[in-house]
């Protein structure tokens, strides 16, 4: 497990940094950043999976890189360091999906315990073996194909299959070489490939029926992985179909 600390101040990046590795957690490394950009540049590089993130800093603020690394990286947790006088303001930064918040400064078993709600260890001390691994991803795959046109939270997948999101998320990334956000991107990119072949939805209903709650999400995620807009991926289909209409009556004449 990588861990990210980031706070414009060199101290507090060094004492955090010092009560990681003290409390002997579970975890590979620990990175630190002095600002929101340079955290988001570290999430890029490193695929962090633990970000302790300061919410006031130059450059960029803590609200507004974790709002981009949340929309860009989803399975990145992020706990908020926070000051009293800013406490109503990270209350309402749980909106941007982050996790959770400690008042500075940081107590080391405060720190410790926000860590262990997301380290896969300390939610199974018992180990699981390769073919219930195997059992539990082909349950969430399941579900996700069953589902598409759901709003399928990581959350919700792992109350499924009664694991800790995290734990899941890295299982799943082992299992299938992707992470779960990806995983479900394509196979409803898969489905509306083939309502796009069949030429009976606009591009709005078919984003509906995988999931897409904004056509303009579709159409941008279809293009970024297909090359092409849905509405360009519809009429090419329609027209190869066509073409095989035309040679197939040829054919029999």
């Amino acid at each position: 497990m990588k861990v990210l600390v980031a706070d414009d101040e060199q101290l507090e990046r060094k004492v955090l940094k010092l009560i990681i590795k003290k409390e002997n957690l579970d975890i590979s490394q620990v990175y630190t950043a002095e600002n929101g950009a340079e955290a988001i540049k570290q999430v890029r590089k490193e695929s962090i999976d633990l970000l302790l993130m300061d919410i006031k800093m130059p450059v960029m603020d803590g609200l507004m890189a974790a709002k981009i690394i949340k929309r860009d990286f989803p399975d990145c947790r992020i706990i908020f360091l926070t000051a009293y006088d800013e406490f109503d303001f990270a209350y309402q930064s749980i909106k941007l999906g982050v996790e959770d918040y400690l008042l500075k400064p940081a107590q080391p078993s405060e720190v410790k315990k926000a860590l262990m709600k997301y380290i896969p260890e300390a939610n199974h001390p018992l180990p699981i073996t390769l073919e219930d691994s195997c059992s539990h991803v082909q349950s969430v795959i399941n579900y996700i194909e069953e589902n598409l046109h759901l709003n399928i939270s990581i959350e919700t997948l792992a109350e499924f299959v009664h694991l800790s999101s995290q734990y899941l998320s890295r299982l799943f990334k082992q299992e299938t070489g992707f992470t779960i956000t990806q995983y479900i991107t394509i196979k409803r990119l898969d489905k509306a490939k083939e309502y796009l072949r069949s030429n009976q939805n606009t591009v709005m209903e078919i984003s509906e029926k995988c999931g897409f709650t904004d056509s303009n999400y579709f159409a941008r995620v279809f293009k970024k992985y297909e090359g092409i807009t849905p509405t360009q991926y519809q009429h090419q289909s329609l027209m190869t179909r066509k073409k095989k209409m035309n040679s197939f009556n040829n054919f029999v004449m």
